[in-house]
């Protein structure tokens, strides 16, 4: 039988153990649950993870679309990206390996980050982006006729967006003439250009041929229209025999076996 003086340390003794049971059972049921013990690391997707890894994403799109531009004559190249459907990402501590697979679109640039870790098993992750694109490119700002020589005076360098107006122009090469009508503020682009003609069929040619230092001309008549460095059909008004020449400038050409 317990003295009441006892009974205030046996009443502690109960306490002490019910709660030291209550608090195994309360652990035991959060690890069945999936909680993670203070100290412990979480397995799965980490924010810093994720942050890190969209920021090589974007870096390495900026910069491989930076130098197609550049490669591309573009002035003054400028670059806005982003990620429509950002989400989760796990975590690779040996780093990533990010490539450019599609950038045919401005508007869907494909991307994929590889784990450089191959024993961490981390899944192969997709990116798509959107790209906005702009540069300093040429407008036209006089009307050129259809076939007409396109020059410099004709165009301004103007900034543009260009992003769904990839062969955009920033520098004019010489020679080259409208496919069809031109009109101001349209802007210049690559498939709106022909090498112009610069010898027209019935046109009275000289026949210009040099080998070894001696060089001889004839007259001939053109029966092809051509551009510069194109091959056409002359008649040499001497002989009267047709031959293949190409085009070095308006009214003169070269037999073509002779390159």
């Amino acid at each position: 039988m317990l003295m009441r003086d006892s009974l205030p340390c046996f009443v502690s003794v109960v306490l002490t153990t019910a709660c030291a049971v209550s608090a195994c059972f309360l652990s035991a049921t959060a690890l069945a649950a999936g909680a993670v013990p203070a100290g412990a690391v979480a397995a799965g997707p980490r924010p810093d993870a994720t942050a890190a890894l969209d920021a090589q994403v974007l870096d390495t799109a900026r910069a491989a679309l930076l130098d197609q531009a550049q490669q591309a004559g573009l002035i003054a190249p400028e670059l806005q990206l982003t990620q429509p459907a950002p989400r989760a990402r796990p975590a690779c501590p040996a780093g990533w390996d990010v490539a450019l697979l599609d950038s045919r679109s401005l508007m869907r640039l494909r991307l994929v980050a590889r784990c450089t870790d191959d024993a961490a098993r981390v899944p192969p992750q997709d990116f798509l982006l959107r790209a906005t694109l702009s540069a300093e490119v040429l407008v036209v700002t006089q009307g050129v006729a259809s076939g007409q020589p396109v020059t410099e005076d004709q165009l301004q360098l103007q900034r543009r967006d260009i992003s769904q107006t990839p062969d955009a122009l920033s520098t004019l090469e010489p020679g080259l003439a409208a496919r069809s009508t031109l009109r101001p503020g349209q802007l210049l682009q690559k498939r709106l250009l022909a090498a112009a003609i610069v010898v027209k069929r019935g046109d009275t040619v000289r026949i210009q041929a040099s080998r070894g230092g001696v060089s001889v001309e004839g007259a001939g008549e053109a029966l092809d229209s051509g551009a510069r460095q194109g091959v056409i059909r002359v008649r040499n008004n001497a002989s009267g025999r047709v031959i293949q020449a190409r085009v070095l400038d308006s009214g003169l050409v070269e037999p073509a076996e002779l390159r």
